[in-house]
């Protein structure tokens, strides 16, 4: 998939963003805490969207 709504959010690709006037293709999620105490932060550019559906889940 190129683009994605989830939870009222819209999330595209770089390469979708890449012609735009805003761009929505970047990331920041703020992870666990290391062993020295400081939180690890993860920043990055979506490239691909996969949906994953397990069936049986409820």
């Amino acid at each position: 998939m190129n683009k994605y709504c989830v939870n009222g959010f819209k999330f595209q690709t770089e390469a979708v963003s890449r012609n735009k006037k805003t761009n929505n293709s970047s990331v920041y999620i703020q992870g666990d805490v290391d062993g020295t105490g400081q939180t690890i932060e993860y920043y990055g550019v979506i490239q691909e969207i996969i949906e994953v559906r397990y069936s049986g889940w409820p």
